[in-house]
C-alpha cells in the first residue's frame, strides 16, 4: 500500500509550482495506481487527469465543444459573414476563436495576440474547481493564455482547416506549432502536424545571390532550438526573436505580448517552430536559411520533447535560473552536453555555485568532443539585443566551424520519421491520409520517371482543338468554300482531333490511372480530399525543382543579352537575336513544364469532353463532374479557362455546374471577378479577402481563368439573397511572358469574359504607374461598353494597392478625380472604337459609379523587405474595407443561380469565339427569364380567357330567359354580374403576374411590356362581353315580336291538343298507332293555320345571277365553269389553278446570290393557294357574323361577298409582280362562293328556324305528341308535371352539353402530358414532327408557303385527333370522357337543384311556384325557359311524388343522351371556337425571319419587337440559291451573318449588301437578333435538306444543293428523338 508521502511525492515531481491544497479526490486516485508499485504510470495518470480537465475546461470556456476533436471543417470558418470581431468585441471567450480565425485568414497577426475585455481580479481559476461537477461560476471567470487558445483552436480544427492556419501563420511570419500537447491519446502525448505543414513553401536567396523556393516538408535545414531549465528571470522566446529578425516583429509569443503574462495551462510542452530566411544581401545574419524551435514550458518536465529535440538540433540555446538550478535541470544539462549538437546556455545572472560546479563537471566529463561548441552567456548585466547578438555570434561561429554537420540537417519529413520511432502521434496516419499517400508516392515515382506530356498528352490535342473551336466560329480561312462544308470540315477535324485523343487515352500512363482511380463512384470522399491535397503538394513539388534551374538559366541568358546590347549600343547583333532566341525556347518550356493539380483535372475534362464529343460516357466518366463540383465545394478552385488553350471547355464546365446544382440545388450566387495587371496583387488579395487558395507562386506563371465557391452564413444570406460568393481570379494582363503568345486580343477577351461572368469587377491598380493604370483602365471600360450594349450590368470596384498612406484623404481626393478623369477619356476613346460615340460621353455613362465609393486604396502587404518581413496589419484592415463594400454591392445585385451562371458563361464564351462581341453576344438567361415569364402570362391569361368563355356562355343562359322589356334593365344587371366576376379575374391575374415579377426579378426589365399586354387582353375581353351582350339583346328585341305570336300559336295548339286528348281518353281501345296517326292528321290541320314565312330563295340560281350580271363580258367561261361537272366549281377544296396566273416575264429574270425566296411557278401557285383560302376564311367570317346579326341571305349580301372577292382578287400581286388573269378571278370567285353554297343554305334555314313561326312549331311537334300521348294515357298531375319539365331539362342539358364539352377539351389541352399546346415552339416541333411522319414533299409545300396558315390548321387537326384518338380512363376517347365527365355534372346540378326546390315545401305544391322556384336554383347552368312549353295546368301535388318520377325520368334522360353520344357532332360544335381559344396564344407574332423564312418564338409581338428563333434553318428550304451556280444555299442564317457573303433583295433595292450587317437594312431586319454561331441548326432542317433535296430544287425550280455528308447520315429517328428532347414532348 502507498503511504500518503508517495502520494505528495508525486505531486511534487508533477507539478512542482502547484501551491493549492491538492484535493482528496486526487489522492485516492493516485492511492488505487500506487497499488501496484507503478510510480510513473501514477505520475502519467495523475497527469492526464489533471490535463485533461484543464483541457476540456479550456475547450467548453471558448465554446468549441461541439467542434471537438477536428470537427471545425475549413468551410465552416471561410464561410462569408458581416460580423467581424475587433480586440474590442472581445468580452466573451465564445469569440475568441473566431477572432484568431478571422484575423489568421486575412493575414493580420495582431488576432494572435488579446486580452479579454473583463475584470481582471476575475482572472486566473482554482486547481480544485477541475473535479466539480458544477463549474460555471469557475469557467465564466477563466482568462486565457493566447498561446491556449491556439492550441485548442488547433486541437479542434481538422486536417484542411489546420493546413490553411499553418500556411496564414507562414504567411505572417508566426511561429507553427509543430508538436501539439495531445492529452487524450495513450499512450501518446504529442501529435506531430507533418500534414499540416506540408503545403508550406518558401522562398529566399542564397549568399550567391540566386533565387531558392523551396517546400519545407522536404528540404532539410540546419536545425536550431530553445528550451528552458526551470523558471528563469528571461524571456526565452523575446530573445529568440531578436536571434531570428532584425524587426520588431513577434515571431514566437512571449510575455511581452498582449496577454502574455497569463497562465498557460494547456500550451505547456508545445512545440513550435520559425524559419530565418536570407535575403542574399551583405547584411544577411545568417549565410543561409535555418530552422529555429522553441519548446514551451519547463524542458526538464517535458523529456520526451528534449529527447527529440536533441536528435535534431545542431545546436541547443537552453535558458536557465542562474540561482535556482535543480538536480532535474543538471540531468537535463547533462543530456544536452552528451547530444552530437552544440550548446548555447543563457543564465539570467552569474552562475550560482551549483551551476558552476555542474557546468565544470560536465565540461570536464564531455571535453573530449572536437570543434564542440559549449558557451556559457550571462544576461544580467545585458540587454535582450546584446544577448540575441551573443547567440548570434555563436550560431555563425558553429556555422562557419568544423561541426557544422555534426547534426544532419533535417527537413519536417525527417523530424515526422524520428517522431514515429519515439512513439508520437502524427496527424498522416489515418487510414484514409496513409492511403492517399501512398498512391501519390506511386504518382511522384512515375513522375521522377517521365515529364508532364507522357502522362498529360491529350492536352497538346486540346491546344488544337481550342483552334479548331475558334476557325469554326471566326471561318478565317474559309475560302470560296460554301460555309455549311466548311463547317462540316472543321467539325470533322475537332473529331480526328479527339479521335487522337481516344488513341492516347488507351494508352495511359501508370501515373495518370492513379490519378484518374481517385474519380471513380466508390473512391472516399475523404481519402479523395487527402488525394488530392497530395497531388497538389507533389506538383507544386515538381514545379519548383524543374523549373528552378531553367529560371536560373533564364535570368544568366538574360543578363549576357543585356551586357551584349550595351556593348553594342542597344544595337541587334547576331549574337543577340541568339541569345533572344534562346530566351524565348526557355520561356515556352517554362511554360510547358508547369504542372499542378489544375493540368490534371484539365486532362480529366478533356477524357469526358473526348467521349461526350463520341458518344462513349460511360457510369465512371459520368461522375468525373460530380467530382470536380465537391473538389470545387471543398475549396479546390475550378479552372474555368485553360490558359495554355486560350479555350473554355465548355462541355466540361456545364457538366460540372450542372453537377453542383444537383449537390447543392439551384442556389443563388454572387460572382465577384477581378482583373489586374500581371503581379499586381490580385490573388494574394482575394486569398487574404476569403482565405482562398489561388497560386499566387510555386515558381510558375498562373495562366487562364480560375473559380473558387465560398459559402455566405444564415443571415448574410437572409439580408442579401446570396447562398454563395463565386469569385473568378485570372491571369495578369499585360504578362511579358505571354507577349509572344499567337492569341488575337487575348487580353481584351479575358476581360470581356470575366467582366461578363461578374456581378462586380474588382479592377486591382498596383503602384503609380501611370502607364500600367492606363492599360488596365482601357481593357476594363471597353469590356464594360460591351456588356453594357448587351445588357448586363455589372458592378465595378477600384482597388488601389500599395498605397504608402491610405489616411490621406485629401491626396486620394485628387487621386481619385485623376482615375475619374482618365476612365471618362477612355471611356470616349473606346466609344469611338465600339461605334456608339452618341451614346457614352463619361464613364458613368457605360455604368454606376461613384468615385468617392468605388475607389478604394490599400496599403503595402509587406512591413519591409521579404523574406522575414510580416505582412502589414493595415493590408488586412484595407481588405476588409473592401470585403464591406463587396458586400454592400451583394445587397444591391440580384445573384445569379447556378444554372444561370452555366449559361451566361456558356453565352460570353461562345459570343467571343465569334470576335464581334456584342453583335455575337446571346443572352440566354434573359431568354430563359423572358420564355418563362412568357410561359407564366400564358398560364394566368389562358385561365383568364376560359373563364371569359365561360361568364359569355352564362350571360347567353341567363339572357335568353329575358323578355324585351326585362332586357334593358335585369340584362344590364346581369352583365353587370358577369363584368364584376371578371374583373375579380383581373384582379387574381394582376396579382399573379405581381408575384412573379416580385420573385423573378430578372424579368422585371418586361414589367412594361406585360403589363401593357395585359391590359390590352383585359379590355379586348372586357369588349368581348359586352359586345355579346349587345348582340343578345339585338336577338331579344328583334324577335319580341315573333316570339310573342310562337306563344300565342303554342297555347292556341295545345289547347286544341288538350281538347282532341279529352276525347281519347275515355277510348281506352285505341292503339298507340291509331293515336299516333289521328295525332299527325289533326297536327297538320293545326298546322296550317299559321301563316308561312316568305318564299326559300335557291341560293345557286341567285348566285349565278350575280355573276353573270358581274360578268358579262366572260359568259363563256362562266357558262364553262357552270356546264362541265369536272370544273373546279364541283371539287371540294380546288379554288385556284396554275392557268390562273400571269406570270408574264417574270420568272425569266432568274434570282441572284440569296436574293430572296426563289420565284417559280409553283411558289407561286402555293401563294396563291394559301391566299385564296385566306378570302374564303374571311367569307366565311363575313357569313358567320351575319347570322350572329339575326340576318337572312339574300341577293344584295350575295352581291356584297361577291364583291369582296373581286376587289381582293383583283389587288392582289404575288411576289410584288404576279397577277391573278381576269378569267383566272372570275373562275376564283365562283369556286369560292359555290363553295359558301351549304353555310348559306344554313344561314337561311336558322333564320327560318329563329324567325318563322310555322318552322318553329314544326320543330316542337315531337314535344307536344309527347304531352298529348301523356294527357290521352295519364290521370295523375305529377306524372304529367314530371314529364314535362323532365323534356325541358333533358332539352336544355342538349343545348348546353356542347358548351360544357368545349371547356372540358380546353382544360384536357392545358394540361395534356403530350405538351403540345404548352407554348408556341412546343406546337411548331409537334406539327413538323407529324408533318415528317406523312413522308411526302406535298404535306411540306403549303408549311414552306404559309407556315402560321398551317399552324392554325394544324391546331384545329390536332383538337380533333386528340379528342378522338387519345384515350382516357375506362378506354373511352377523349371526348367521349369529357362528354361523360360533363354530363354527369350537368344531371348532378340538376339533382341538387330538384332536391333543393323540393325541400322548400311540406309536402304539396303546384308546378306554377315549382318551376320558378327551380330556375332559382339552377341559375345559370341551364338554358332552360321560364316557362314551361305545352303545359297549362296547375293542380296540386305531392312534392315528394314530383321528386321520385322526375328523378327516375330524369335517370333515362341521362342513359338517352348517353347513348346518343355524336362525336362528330360535337367536334363541329367545338372545334372552331377550341382552334380560336389555342391561336390567341399559340401563333403568337407572325413575323418570319428575312432570309430562311423560320416563324419568330415569341408568344406575342408586332413587327418591329425584337424578334428571334432559337434555330434558324438552311437557307435552301425557304428558296435561297446561289448566284451563279443556281444551286439551292445550305447556309444558315446564324452561320451567314457571321461569314463575309453578301445578299440582295427587293429589301436591299437589288443591291449587295453584308450579311454581318444586315441589321442596317431597315427596321424589320433590325428588329430580328440573328446570333452568328456556325452549323447551329436543328438536326431536323439538315434532315429535311438531305431527305427532300431534289423535290426542293424542282418546286423552286433550281439545281439540288451540294449537301454536307454529315447530313446525310442523319436519320429521322434521332431527329425525332432532338425534337422531343428539345422541346419536352
Amino acid at each position: 500500500m502507498a503511504s500518503d508521502s508517495d502520494c505528495e511525492s508525486v505531486y511534487t515531481d508533477t507539478f512542482e509550482n502547484l501551491e493549492d491544497v491538492i484535493p482528496e479526490e486526487i489522492k485516492n486516485i493516485t492511492q488505487l495506481v500506487l497499488q501496484c508499485r507503478d510510480f510513473k504510470g501514477a505520475q502519467r495518470t495523475l497527469h492526464q487527469y489533471i490535463q485533461g480537465g484543464v483541457y476540456h475546461d479550456v475547450i467548453e470556456h471558448l465554446k468549441l465543444q461541439e467542434y471537438y476533436p477536428k470537427k471545425l471543417t475549413r468551410e465552416k470558418a471561410l464561410v462569408v459573414t458581416e460580423n467581424t470581431i475587433s480586440s474590442d468585441d472581445l468580452n466573451d471567450p465564445g469569440k475568441i476563436p473566431w477572432y484568431i480565425l478571422q484575423n489568421l485568414i486575412m493575414c493580420n497577426y495582431e488576432g494572435r495576440c488579446f486580452k479579454l475585455n473583463q475584470n481582471p481580479s476575475l482572472s486566473g481559476f482554482e486547481f480544485s474547481s477541475l473535479l466539480q461537477v458544477t463549474t460555471n461560476n469557475t469557467v465564466d471567470t477563466i482568462e486565457l493564455s493566447p498561446l491556449d487558445a491556439l492550441v485548442a483552436l488547433f486541437l479542434c480544427c481538422d486536417d484542411f482547416l489546420r493546413q490553411l492556419l499553418v500556411e496564414k501563420m507562414s504567411m505572417c511570419q508566426l511561429a507553427i506549432p509543430l508538436l501539439l500537447p495531445y492529452i487524450d491519446t495513450i499512450p501518446h502525448t504529442n501529435e506531430m502536424l507533418l500534414w499540416a505543414m506540408s503545403t508550406l513553401r518558401k522562398q529566399w536567396k542564397t549568399c550567391s545571390g540566386l533565387s531558392c523556393e523551396r517546400s519545407m516538408l522536404f528540404y532539410p535545414l540546419p536545425t536550431v532550438c530553445a528550451i528552458r531549465l526551470g523558471r528563469p528571470r528571461l524571456s526565452k522566446s523575446k530573445i529568440l526573436n531578436c536571434v531570428i529578425s532584425d524587426f520588431k516583429h513577434d515571431i514566437f509569443f512571449h510575455s511581452g505580448c498582449k496577454g502574455g503574462t497569463l497562465e498557460k495551462k494547456i500550451s505547456v510542452g508545445l512545440l513550435e517552430m520559425a524559419w530565418y530566411l536570407p535575403t542574399g544581401k551583405h547584411q544577411d545574419t545568417f549565410p543561409d536559411a535555418i530552422t529555429f524551435m522553441n519548446l514551451r514550458g519547463n524542458a526538464s518536465h517535458l523529456k520526451e520533447q528534449s529527447a527529440f529535440l536533441s536528435d535534431i538540433s545542431l545546436a541547443t540555446i537552453a535558458f536557465t535560473s542562474s540561482d535556482e538550478f535543480k538536480e532535474e535541470d543538471t540531468v537535463l544539462l547533462e543530456s544536452l552536453y552528451k547530444q552530437n549538437g552544440h550548446l548555447i546556455l543563457v543564465a539570467d545572472g552569474p552562475p550560482g555555485q551549483y551551476l558552476k560546479e555542474s557546468i565544470s563537471l560536465l565540461e570536464k566529463k564531455y571535453s573530449t568532443v572536437k570543434d564542440k561548441h559549449l558557451r556559457l552567456i550571462d544576461s544580467s548585466k545585458q540587454n535582450k539585443l546584446q544577448v540575441s547578438g551573443e547567440i548570434r555570434k555563436s550560431l555563425i561561429c558553429i556555422y562557419k566551424g568544423n561541426g557544422r554537420y555534426f547534426v544532419t540537417d533535417r527537413s519536417i519529413q525527417m523530424y515526422a520519421d524520428l517522431a514515429k520511432t519515439m512513439r508520437f502521434h502524427v496527424d498522416e496516419s489515418t487510414l484514409n491520409c496513409i492511403q492517399a499517400k501512398e498512391n501519390v508516392d506511386m504518382m511522384s515515382e512515375c513522375l521522377k520517371l517521365h515529364g508532364k506530356e507522357k502522362h498529360l498528352p491529350l492536352h497538346v490535342i486540346t491546344i488544337e482543338i481550342g483552334q479548331e473551336t475558334k476557325e469554326r466560329y471566326r471561318l478565317k480561312k474559309k475560302g470560296t468554300m460554301e460555309t455549311e462544308k466548311y463547317v462540316e470540315k472543321v467539325e470533322l477535324n475537332i473529331t480526328e482531333l479527339r479521335s487522337k485523343q481516344k488513341c492516347l487515352g488507351n494508352h495511359t500512363s501508370d501515373m495518370f490511372k492513379l490519378f484518374r482511380r481517385s474519380y471513380t463512384p466508390n473512391y472516399p470522399a475523404l481519402k479523395r480530399k487527402y488525394f488530392h491535397s497530395f497531388v497538389k503538394m507533389i506538383t507544386d513539388i515538381y514545379s519548383i525543382e524543374t523549373l528552378q534551374p531553367i529560371l536560373q538559366e533564364y535570368i544568366q541568358k538574360f543578363n549576357d543579352l543585356c551586357e551584349i546590347l550595351q556593348k553594342n549600343q542597344n544595337r541587334e547583333t547576331p549574337e543577340s537575336e541568339k541569345r533572344r532566341k534562346e530566351l524565348d525556347d526557355l520561356e515556352s518550356k517554362l511554360s510547358n513544364l508547369s504542372l499542378g493539380l489544375e493540368h490534371f483535372n484539365r486532362e480529366i475534362g478533356q477524357v469526358y469532353e473526348m467521349e461526350w464529343h463520341m458518344n462513349l460516357l460511360n457510369d465512371t466518366t459520368i461522375q468525373f463532374p460530380v467530382v470536380v463540383a465537391n473538389m470545387l465545394l471543398d475549396g479546390h478552385p475550378l479552372e474555368l479557362m485553360d490558359g495554355d488553350a486560350s479555350h473554355v471547355p465548355i462541355t466540361w464546365i456545364k457538366a460540372v455546374l450542372t453537377s453542383l446544382t444537383n449537390i447543392i440545388g439551384d442556389k443563388r450566387m454572387f460572382v465577384l471577378s477581378v482583373l489586374g495587371i500581371q503581379s499586381s496583387g490580385k490573388s494574394t488579395m482575394l486569398n487574404t479577402m476569403f482565405g482562398l487558395q489561388f497560386a499566387v507562386s510555386a515558381g510558375r506563371c498562373t495562366k487562364g481563368v480560375f473559380a473558387q465557391l465560398i459559402p455566405v452564413d444564415d443571415a448574410l444570406k437572409e439580408d442579401t439573397k446570396c447562398d454563395y460568393i463565386l469569385v473568378v481570379d485570372t491571369e495578369g494582363l499585360r504578362a511579358p511572358e505571354l507577349a509572344t503568345t499567337e492569341h488575337n486580343n487575348r487580353d481584351n477577351e479575358l476581360a470581356t469574359f470575366v467582366t461578363g461572368l461578374g456581378d462586380v469587377t474588382m479592377l486591382n491598380i498596383m503602384g503609380e504607374n501611370a502607364a500600367e493604370m492606363q492599360d488596365i483602365l482601357q481593357i476594363a471600360v471597353h469590356a464594360f461598353i460591351k456588356m453594357e450594349n448587351v445588357n448586363i450590368k455589372p458592378s465595378c470596384i477600384f482597388v488601389h494597392q500599395n498605397v504608402t498612406d491610405v489616411a490621406a484623404s485629401d491626396k486620394n481626393t485628387a487621386h481619385k478625380r485623376k482615375i475619374k478623369s482618365m476612365l471618362d477619356q477612355i471611356t470616349l476613346n473606346a466609344a469611338t472604337e465600339e461605334s456608339c460615340t452618341g451614346k457614352y460621353k463619361t464613364f458613368s455613362d457605360v455604368i454606376r459609379f461613384q468615385e468617392h465609393k468605388h475607389i478604394m486604396y490599400i496599403s503595402s502587404l509587406w512591413q519591409g523587405d521579404p523574406p522575414m518581413a510580416p505582412p502589414n496589419p493595415g493590408y488586412s484592415q484595407c481588405i476588409l474595407q473592401v470585403k464591406k463594400q463587396i458586400i454592400e454591392f451583394m445587397r444591391n445585385c440580384q445573384a445569379k443561380t447556378v444554372e444561370d451562371f452555366k449559361y451566361r458563361l456558356s453565352d460570353l464564351w461562345k459570343a467571343i469565339l465569334c470576335e464581334n462581341f456584342v453583335f455575337s453576344f446571346k443572352n440566354t438567361i434573359e431568354i430563359r427569364a423572358f420564355n418563362a415569364l412568357e410561359t407564366e402570362y400564358v398560364r394566368h391569361s389562358r385561365t383568364l380567357r376560359r373563364n371569359a368563355m365561360t361568364y359569355g356562355d352564362e350571360l347567353q343562359i341567363e339572357c335568353n330567359k329575358l323578355t324585351a322589356n326585362e332586357i334593358h334593365q335585369v340584362g344590364k344587371s346581369i352583365l353587370g354580374k358577369q363584368i364584376a366576376k371578371f374583373e375579380k379575374d383581373i384582379n387574381s391575374f394582376h396579382n399573379n403576374i405581381e408575384d412573379y415579377f416580385a420573385r423573378e426579378t430578372k424579368a422585371c426589365q418586361w414589367k412594361a411590356r406585360t403589363e401593357l399586354k395585359r391590359d390590352d387582353l383585359c379590355a379586348d375581353i372586357r369588349r368581348e362581353i359586352n359586345d355579346e351582350f349587345v348582340s343578345i339583346r339585338k336577338k331579344i328585341v328583334g324577335k319580341s315580336e315573333i316570339n310573342s305570336s310562337m306563344i300565342r300559336y303554342e297555347k292556341d295548339i295545345l289547347k286544341k291538343a288538350k281538347g282532341l286528348a279529352e276525347i281519347f281518353r275515355e277510348n281506352e281501345s285505341i292503339s298507340g298507332s291509331d293515336l299516333k296517326k289521328t295525332f299527325d292528321e289533326e297536327w297538320g290541320k293545326w298546322i296550317s293555320d299559321i301563316a308561312p314565312s316568305s318564299g326559300y330563295i335557291q341560293i345557286q340560281s341567285s348566285l349565278e345571277e350575280i355573276t353573270r350580271k358581274s360578268y358579262s363580258r366572260y359568259q363563256e367561261e362562266v357558262n364553262r365553269m357552270l356546264s362541265s361537272k369536272s370544273s373546279r366549281l364541283y371539287q371540294s377544296g380546288v379554288f385556284v389553278g396554275e392557268d390562273d396566273l400571269d406570270f408574264g416575264s417574270v420568272l425569266s429574270k432568274g434570282v441572284r446570290l440569296l436574293s430572296g425566296r426563289a420565284v417559280s411557278k409553283s411558289t407561286c401557285f402555293d401563294e396563291a393557294k394559301s391566299f385564296t383560302e385566306t378570302l374564303r376564311s374571311e367569307v366565311l367570317r363575313k357569313i358567320s357574323n351575319y347570322s350572329n346579326e339575326c340576318k337572312n341571305y339574300s341577293a344584295s349580301f350575295g352581291s356584297e361577298l361577291f364583291d369582296f372577292l373581286a376587289t381582293q382578287l383583283s389587288d392582289m400581286k404575288i411576289e410584288g409582280e404576279i397577277k391573278f388573269k381576269e378569267k383566272g378571278i372570275v373562275r376564283i370567285t365562283m369556286c369560292i362562293l359555290w363553295s359558301m353554297i351549304p353555310k348559306l343554305n344554313e344561314l337561311q334555314i336558322q333564320y327560318r328556324h329563329e324567325n318563322d313561326p310555322r318552322s318553329y312549331m314544326e320543330s316542337q311537334k315531337e314535344r307536344l305528341w309527347q304531352m298529348f300521348r301523356d294527357e290521352c294515357t295519364v290521370v295523375e298531375i305529377y306524372v304529367k308535371a314530371a314529364s314535362v319539365v323532365s323534356r325541358e331539362l333533358e332539352s336544355a342539358i342538349r343545348y348546353c352539353l356542347p358548351n360544357h364539352c368545349k371547356t372540358g377539351v380546353i382544360d384536357y389541352l392545358r394540361t395534356s402530358p403530350s405538351r403540345a399546346f404548352t407554348n408556341k415552339m412546343s406546337l411548331h416541333a409537334q406539327m413538323l414532327i407529324d408533318i415528317a411522319r406523312k413522308h411526302h414533299f406535298t404535306f411540306y409545300r403549303e408549311y414552306l408557303r404559309k407556315p402560321y396558315r398551317c399552324m392554325s390548321t394544324y391546331i384545329g387537326e390536332y383538337i380533333t385527333k386528340s379528342c378522338l384518338l387519345n384515350v382516357m380512363n375506362e378506354g373511352n376517347s377523349v371526348l367521349q370522357g369529357i362528354y361523360n365527365q360533363q354530363l354527369g355534372c350537368l344531371f348532378v346540378k340538376v339533382v341538387e337543384a330538384i332536391t333543393d326546390t323540393c325541400q322548400h315545401y311540406d309536402r304539396k305544391c303546384k308546378i306554377s311556384s315549382w318551376w320558378p322556384k327551380f330556375l332559382e336554383h339552377i341559375g345559370h347552368d341551364l338554358a332552360v325557359k321560364t316557362e314551361l312549353g305545352f303545359f297549362n295546368e296547375d293542380g296540386s301535388f305531392e312534392v315528394d311524388d314530383l321528386k321520385e318520377k322526375l328523378l327516375s325520368e330524369l335517370n333515362r334522360s341521362k342513359d338517352k343522351i348517353m347513348d346518343a353520344f355524336n362525336p362528330q357532332g360535337i367536334l363541329n360544335a367545338i372545334v372552331e371556337p377550341c382552334q380560336q381559344f389555342f391561336e390567341e396564344d399559340l401563333l403568337g407574332c407572325p413575323e418570319l425571319c428575312p432570309f430562311c423564312k423560320a416563324p419568330c418564338d415569341l408568344q406575342v409581338g408586332d413587327k418591329y419587337d425584337d424578334h428571334r428563333t432559337e434555330y434558324h434553318r438552311p437557307s435552301g428550304v425557304a428558296g435561297y440559291k446561289w448566284h451563279r451556280s443556281r444551286k439551292l444555299s445550305i447556309d444558315i442564317c446564324t452561320t451567314s451573318v457571321m461569314s463575309d457573303n453578301s445578299f440582295k433583295n427587293k429589301d436591299t433595292k437589288q443591291k449587295w449588301h453584308p450579311h454581318k450587317k444586315y441589321q442596317t437594312v431597315d427596321k424589320y431586319y433590325k428588329a430580328w437578333k440573328i446570333q452568328p454561331v456556325a452549323g447551329e441548326s436543328q438536326l431536323y432542317w439538315k434532315w429535311f435538306m438531305a431527305t427532300y433535296n431534289e423535290e426542293l430544287a424542282k418546286y423552286y425550280e433550281c439545281e439540288q444543293a451540294d449537301i454536307p455528308d454529315g447530313w446525310k447520315k442523319i436519320t429521322w429517328d434521332s431527329v425525332k428523338e432532338d425534337m422531343i428532347n428539345t422541346y419536352n414532348l
